[in-house]
């Protein structure tokens, strides 16, 4: 038996006072009612009410039945009803965990005018320096370096893997820009730490793939710091369009190599927002990642 519909029709029947009344207003037949409530009373095995031929109430055991199971089940309609309320319409609280450097520079940007848009929304936001990240158990969307390859999961592309080789207008001055891959032996370069082995930069020409190991005065897991030692003149910098083209724009970078694809190994995946595959994605993470990517567009490079 379903004793969650056969509850609900006894506080029906309660409530109205008529178990063929009752019955209607949930779409069964009167016979169809009083077998159900039967059934419920030989489970329970207490009878609920008492019955005539003009009236139906509530016994002793009956009533204290209603007045707890009433509350029980107002409050979990109360819960169906947020829970779909949190399918159809940005509630709740939105984790994202995200690269640290973009989502200094992007994200924490593109949040006032989200909360403006989705007021009912809290962002809980973690960053990181971790490369292979992915949505778990309570995180809803992770703003991630590359697509995983999962096929559980859902990409958005967010930014491109592009990368510009520059330095500060100073380091120029001390140092000519180099005109190739040879020219690097001579200069300070900021790198990616990997491990315990050098930085490498890699180099796609016409020729093919050629990986150059670089060397200078810093290395460091975060982008933010190798842009800030960038334009404090420290040295030569491999850095994505996404953190360097204000910088680039306003002068306080120049570009060098231009013509050449060049990348930081194990760095030249794009950028991506990346939640749980799902028919039913909630419309929280729906809604941010179409507002991340239409703030992209407008305030930054895609």
């Amino acid at each position: 038996m379903d004793r969650l519909s056969a509850l609900r029709l006894f506080l029906r029947v309660v409530d109205t006072g008529s178990i063929t009344g009752a019955g209607r207003s949930l779409g069964m037949s009167s016979t169809a009612a009083s077998r159900r409530l039967q059934d419920l009373e030989a489970e329970l095995r207490v009878r609920l009410l008492d019955r005539t031929t003009r009236t139906v109430s509530a016994t002793e055991a009956g009533r204290h039945l209603y007045d707890r199971v009433s509350v029980l089940l107002d409050d979990l309609d109360a819960a169906l009803r947020q829970a779909g309320e949190l399918q159809s319409r940005p509630t709740g609280v939105l984790r994202i965990t995200a690269r640290r450097s973009f989502g200094m520079l992007h994200v924490v940007p593109a949040l006032p005018s989200f909360r403006a848009a989705c007021p009912e929304v809290e962002v809980d936001l973690t960053l990181t320096e971790t490369v292979e990240i992915a949505p778990t158990r309570g995180v809803d969307l992770v703003v991630r370096l590359g697509a995983p390859a999962e096929k559980s999961l859902v990409a958005h592309r967010l930014a491109s893997a592009e990368r510009f080789m520059c330095a500060s207008p100073a380091y120029f001055a001390r140092n000519p820009p180099p005109a190739g891959p040879d020219d690097l032996a001579r200069h300070d370069c900021l790198g990616y730490r990997r491990d315990f082995e050098p930085p490498v930069w890699v180099f796609e020409t016409a020729a093919g793939r050629r990986e150059v190991a670089v060397s200078g005065p810093l290395r460091s897991n975060s982008g933010e710091v190798l842009r800030a030692a960038a334009i404090d003149g420290l040295g030569l910098a491999l850095l994505p369009g996404w953190i360097v083209a204000a910088d680039l724009r306003d002068g306080r970078l120049l570009r060098c190599l231009a013509d050449t694809v060049c990348y930081p190994e194990g760095y030249r995946e794009e950028i991506f927002a990346v939640h749980a595959r799902s028919a039913l994605v909630p419309a929280k993470t729906t809604a941010f990642v179409a507002h991340l990517r239409a703030f992209l567009a407008a305030n930054g490079p895609l």
